[in-house]
């Protein structure tokens, strides 16, 4: 079984649509739905973890873009500005998804781990340099 995150963006159309119950069950898959922005009128936002089998994870991210729903990596939506970075830690001991990275690789002295990363913006809060920025 694989699993994988990934953001959801679709038309206002969709809200009211069972796309992701059509996901879950035509597919075989597992949805863990780890972060939302949906309003009426407007481009909707999920953020999933997918759990299933390659096959069937491929089939249906395939289907999601037939419906024109964009499918994009966590990475799409933060920016990490390491030059800001003060290694207060603030950061690393608020992030309730492990999903933050001291001592990087190549040298940096901040990184998000992509896997981890629910984008719900608390080392943006807890940083005061402005280290963080997200675009969920």
């Amino acid at each position: 079984m694989k699993s994988e995150r990934v953001v959801l963006s679709f038309s206002p159309d969709y809200i009211r649509k069972p796309v992701t119950y059509l996901l879950a069950s035509n597919y075989k898959l597992r949805l863990n739905i780890l972060r939302a922005k949906i309003m009426p009128g407007e481009e909707g936002r999920l953020l999933l973890e997918l759990s299933g089998e390659e096959a069937s994870l491929k089939e249906g991210l395939d289907y999601l873009k037939s419906l024109n729903v964009k499918v994009q990596r966590v990475s799409d939506f933060y920016q990490v500005d390491v030059g800001k970075c003060v290694e207060s830690r603030k950061c690393f001991q608020i992030c309730p998804a492990e999903a933050i990275q001291l001592k990087a690789q190549g040298g940096k002295p901040v990184a998000i781990i992509e896997e981890s990363c629910i984008l719900c913006e608390k080392c943006k809060s807890a940083c005061s340099n402005g280290v963080f920025t997200f675009s969920f």
